[in-house]
């Protein structure tokens, strides 16, 4: 099969992110999508982006400069630290070199100019997928016995293979990176989320505890999330 015929039967399966608060152009970037086998989510602003990813995987990201609240260049920075390997166009109203360099030195893959016609955004997007077939990053470490396989977005216990949600899989990777010291719930929640900690916010003890469900054999008594009283959460892989 040919790389043209690789990238029609790859579009089935590809999922776009477009972080815009522009109802109008969603609106027709949904259709538009949709009749190039594409699939679609949309998110009005950066907090919302970090929670779809927390729940969904998604192939390519399209992230517009001016955004409420925090702009689009600090999405991006945020977005290549933590999910580096989903390609980002950025999409911004200035035309100027300065910004588009901002863009590009920021990690983003492209950058197209609004208003832009949907064609024009399909053959940018094309190029990325067309460019980028065949590279599948090694992405997995082990707990223990636990093989994590970060890409495939599961791990695999007993020979049996149990899903991760996104947040479960960058709990896990901020955790490794810190292995043997505790990660406190404010530099999680910071850190994964991209927002302010509020102390009554008490949802990262919520999903440790799913966590620890599926990788520990005693999840009252844990073996490798450990909680540090006072410090937070402690991953030890042996």
């Amino acid at each position: 099969m040919n790389t043209a015929d690789d990238l029609r039967g790859a579009q089935t399966t590809k999922n776009i992110l477009v972080v815009d608060d522009d109802e109008i152009l969603n609106h027709f970037l949904n259709k538009f999508f949709a009749n190039h086998h594409y699939g679609v989510t949309f998110s009005e602003n950066g907090e919302s982006l970090a929670l779809r990813l927390e729940r969904q995987s998604f192939d390519l990201i399209v992230l517009d400069v001016v955004l409420p609240g925090r702009d689009g260049f600090y999405w991006l920075k945020w977005l290549k630290e933590y999910y580096p390997h989903v390609p980002v166009i950025i999409s911004s109203g200035k035309t100027d070199k300065q910004h588009r360099l901002q863009g590009l030195q920021g990690g983003a893959k492209d950058y197209i100019i609004k208003p832009f016609h949907e064609e024009e955004l399909l053959i940018r997007i094309n190029h990325i997928f067309e460019t980028s077939l065949g590279v599948k990053p090694e992405l997995s470490f082990k707990i223990g016995t636990i093989l994590v396989d970060i890409r495939n977005s599961h791990l695999i216990k007993a020979d049996n293979k149990i899903p991760l949600t996104q947040l479960e899989i960058k709990l896990l990777q901020l955790l490794k990176l810190n292995i043997g010291i505790p990660v406190s719930r404010e530099d999680i929640i910071t850190q994964i989320r991209g927002v302010k900690y509020s102390p009554l916010d008490r949802s990262i003890d919520v999903h440790i505890n799913k966590l620890r469900k599926k990788i520990e054999d005693n999840p009252a008594q844990p073996r490798y999330i450990r909680t540090v009283r006072g410090k937070g959460y402690c991953l030890h892989i042996n």
